[in-house]
């Protein structure tokens, strides 16, 4: 006949055989998986907390912005009164206040152009930095207007990102746009919808 022997745990009564063998296992079992669990558990809520908060680390901030517009509507036929030469024309500033080195502006520009020549004509928009000389040129880009009668309105679309450098305090931008050098005696104009925007971003 088997010896029982009684013990209590959490005012439950337990009955263990004398013999090992037949010893359930099964509590204490339950037990270690639930201790591996909530350390799982524990660690997954510590890298979740951590991953926030290097996420959070991550954003950067807008410090300041600053836009100029022109003309939002634009009606048939085409505006003429904004003539293209083949220096820098000024199209739209913008001024940001005591900048911070090391930030980054994020610059976006759009106007429109007509070529009213029977052939094709280069414009330039460029971007300058504090003022109009080659020294500050940050940004220039060129595309081809079609001659008149063909796809000869199109729009000029600029992005860019400039680093803020380290003598900046207030620095003004200066879209501008102008035709190329072989299309001094061509008619092309620039035009309205006109829009740009300096955004400054603390990273």
């Amino acid at each position: 006949m088997p010896k029982y022997y009684y013990y209590y745990k959490n005012e439950h009564k337990m009955v263990i055989e004398d013999d090992a063998a037949e010893f359930d296992y099964k509590k204490h079992d339950k037990k270690d998986h639930c201790d591996k669990h909530d350390k799982k558990h524990d660690k997954k809520d510590h890298c979740d907390k951590h991953d926030k908060k290097d996420h959070k680390k991550d954003h950067s901030k807008l410090v300041e912005f600053a836009y100029q517009t022109f003309d939002s509507i634009t009606e048939l036929p085409l505006p003429l009164t904004f003539p293209l030469s083949t220096q820098p024309q000024v199209v739209a500033t913008a001024t940001l206040k005591d900048v911070e080195k090391g930030n980054v502006v994020w610059l976006n520009g759009l106007y429109h152009v007509n070529n009213n020549s029977p052939e094709f004509a280069d414009v330039f928009t460029r971007i300058y930095r504090g003022n109009i000389s080659p020294a500050n040129l940050i940004y220039q880009s060129i595309v081809e207007v079609d001659a008149e009668g063909n796809d000869d309105a199109t729009e000029s679309v600029t992005q860019f990102v400039d680093v803020v450098p380290a003598d900046a305090k207030n620095v003004t931008y200066y879209l501008t746009a102008q035709k190329g050098p072989f299309s001094d005696d061509l008619s092309v104009f620039a035009y309205g919808p006109i829009t740009f925007t300096a955004a400054e971003i603390k990273q």
